[in-house]
């Protein structure tokens, strides 16, 4: 499936979850800790396994100190996925 998926679909489905998460409360245009949480669990298999963890993950993300996250600074974290996957693909080969 990777190798027929270009990076636009890429990106649509990663909008798409975060926008399914984002309008779980009146703030459609952002993620809440709580709906973070929720789409992490759901869509990660590295989550942040306690409340500090998950808090210290919030304040890096929320360049605007806004207590919320909206579709750029959770840009951040897809980035930072990104650099571990190929830092682990760096040590595999």
């Amino acid at each position: 499936i990777i190798a027929t998926m270009s990076l636009e679909q890429a990106a649509k489905i990663v909008s798409d979850v975060f926008y399914k998460y984002a309008g779980e409360d009146d703030k459609k245009q952002t993620l809440s800790r709580d709906e973070l949480k929720k789409l992490l669990q759901a869509h990660c298999s590295h989550k942040p396994d306690s409340v500090t963890k998950l808090d210290k993950l919030v304040k890096r993300l929320d360049d605007n100190k806004d207590n919320q996250i909206d579709i750029v600074e959770f840009g951040a974290l897809i980035g930072m996925m990104a650099n571990n996957c190929e830092a682990g693909f760096r040590e595999g080969h």
